[in-house]
């Protein structure tokens, strides 16, 4: 079986991801047929910003 896993990472990860960043990576996702159901995981900065985030189909 062969897994592709799914990441984004901010471009700036001080501030976190915006809001496109987080649609392309959804779009990434989707293209990758990942199920909706698939678990997401996300590193997010002191802030609570979005670091990075990955899935795997």
């Amino acid at each position: 079986m062969i897994t592709r896993t799914v990441k984004a990472e901010a471009a700036d990860p001080k501030h976190g991801m915006t809001l496109d960043e987080l649609a392309a990576y959804v779009e990434e996702a989707r293209c990758a047929e990942v199920p909706g159901g698939a678990h997401i995981h996300v590193r997010v900065n002191v802030r609570g910003g979005i670091k990075r985030v990955e899935t795997k189909p």
